[in-house]
């Protein structure tokens, strides 16, 4: 089960995410539009990924994991389909919103950690970093500059629909955990279970915002990296390559934060993760040395994929095992505007100002913000935690 969870979280994000970011420069010259224009198409995405969590939450209730995980990866094979032959800039933006974001929504992020985290309930940090691992995003930038170069940016979104359906048998094979996670204090569970008791909560809003922050950032980064390496005076196969060393970086930032979840806390880490990224980017806004950058985009992608890891975790400490799904849908909903706006407004902002220093600059800031904001947090969530852990052990008793 983990190891299909895997599967249909890096075919659904890697592709879309991995992909978008070498296409970003062929779209631009194929329909001469902005880059701000172009960068709109993965905003959709995450918009329509976003918007369909809470129906997630439901469908997987009604139908099962299995069927909407099939259902999200058909979905995107046919928006790729469609992306091949696209022949205005409308159709790309209405088959990466009505087709590939949907899809990405019923079979990427939020139904793998659900069937990742309901057969493992004892690592959940864990076993949700292993299952969101993004090795697709590694390997997605270098494949598809080598795509597009053979058979142009056609031959990529065959590849990308080909991929999605090939995945379709091993999903035949998902079962859901044959019991529930972990037991949980009664009260707390028909608080989790009532959404207004969510939305009641400071806790769920300062984690939207600080999370939904940081998860724009991640985006920025897939979609803009190439072209911040360019301008930096990289040629375009290095700059391909440092994506895809990005990607690689994810990789194992998934698994290591995913442990860090696991021993120090979702808040503690999220400021960890928060903290990587400001990193990442002053260095990035302050050389071009090659050496240098390499460090810096390393740093920035093992931060990226720790963000859902972390929310997960803490939603489940604060509300219970039982309302996660629920509480992470609600957290991609609300966190839309940060995550629609932001890598557009990046694309916008670099064509004001002629490159992408101001961009860096606002990330630095804006990151370091939330590393305080979640450090603050951090305590709150340990009693949490404790609180959880005496209940299991009169539970038990």
């Amino acid at each position: 089960m983990l190891l299909r969870a895997f599967v249909a979280q890096n075919c659904a994000v890697g592709c879309a995410y991995g992909g978008f970011g070498v296409s970003i420069l062929p779209l631009q010259d194929r329909f001469d539009a902005s880059r701000a224009s172009v960068s709109v198409g993965l905003s959709l995405v995450v918009l329509m990924t976003a918007l369909s969590g809470p129906l997630v939450a439901i469908l997987a209730k009604r139908f099962g994991l299995r069927s909407i995980m099939i259902a999200g990866a058909l979905a995107c094979c046919a928006g790729y389909a469609l992306l091949s032959v696209a022949w205005s800039m409308t159709v790309v933006l209405a088959a990466f919103a009505l087709l590939v974001g949907p899809g990405v929504g019923l079979s990427g992020t939020l139904p793998a950690s659900l069937l990742a985290s309901g057969w493992f309930p004892e690592a959940r940090g864990r076993a949700i970093g292993l299952s969101t691992m993004p090795v697709v995003i590694a390997a997605a930038p270098m494949a598809g500059l080598a795509l597009i170069q053979t058979f142009g940016l056609s031959g990529l979104y065959l590849a990308m629909a080909g991929l999605h359906l090939l995945t379709v048998p091993l999903l035949l094979g998902v079962r859901e955990a044959p019991v529930a996670p972990i037991a949980v204090d009664p009260s707390q569970q028909a608080r989790g279970e009532r959404t207004g008791g969510l939305l009641s909560s400071p806790l769920f809003w300062f984690t939207m915002v600080g999370a939904g922050l940081l998860n724009a950032t991640g985006i920025v980064g897939s979609v803009h990296m190439v072209a911040v390496s360019v301008e930096r005076g990289l040629p375009i196969a290095q700059a391909a390559l440092l994506a895809s060393l990005m990607g690689g970086a994810s990789v194992l930032g998934a698994v290591a934060i995913g442990w860090l979840c696991d021993h120090l806390g979702g808040a503690r880490s999220l400021a960890v993760v928060a903290g990587g990224f400001a990193l990442g980017w002053t260095i990035i806004g302050l050389t071009g040395w090659l050496p240098a950058m390499t460090l810096a985009i390393l740093l920035v992608g093992a931060s990226g994929p720790g963000v859902f890891p972390c929310v997960s975790l803490l939603f489940a400490r604060s509300f219970g095992p039982v309302a996660m799904a629920r509480a992470v849908a609600l957290f991609g909903m609300f966190s839309v505007p940060f995550t629609f706006f932001l890598p557009p407004a990046a694309g916008w902002l670099r064509d004001l100002a002629g490159d992408y220093r101001p961009v860096m600059g606002t990330i630095v800031c804006i990151c370091l913000t939330v590393a305080m904001l979640f450090a603050l947090m951090a305590r709150r969530e340990e009693r949490n935690g404790r609180e959880q852990l005496e209940v299991l052990g009169a539970v038990g008793r």
